[in-house]
């Protein structure tokens, strides 16, 4: 079995810490903690995953949300938003209805 190359070992850190680390909320975050720039950082996801670090960053985040609007039942949306990097509960709110197609609210009352 081969070795694998340093730019596969880079996108497999890359991807552990994006879908891990809920320190993580920014590009630049990563491309710090893996010492690239950012622009590197973009074209290694792409290349490796075929989608950009924000959109990784993202979807861990909503995951994370999703999986707190579940099991904290009486936690604020504005202070779950908050935590996870979110500007506002708006933008919360705008990524539960633009990947889970209905409100965090909603999301929390389904069965």
């Amino acid at each position: 079995m081969r070795e694998p190359t340093g730019e596969a070992r880079l996108a497999n850190d890359m991807m552990r810490m994006l879908m891990t680390d809920a320190s993580i909320l920014r590009i630049e975050d990563a491309a710090a903690r893996l010492a690239v720039s950012p622009r590197t950082l973009q074209r290694l996801a792409h290349r490796a995953v075929g989608l950009p670090p924000a959109a990784i960053i993202r979807r861990r985040r909503l995951q994370e949300a999703a999986q707190r609007v579940r099991e904290q039942p009486g936690a604020r949306l504005a202070d779950i938003a908050a935590e996870l990097g979110y500007a506002d509960q708006a933008h919360l709110a705008s990524d539960f209805r633009a990947v889970l197609g209905l409100t965090a609210s909603e999301y929390r009352e389904r069965p």
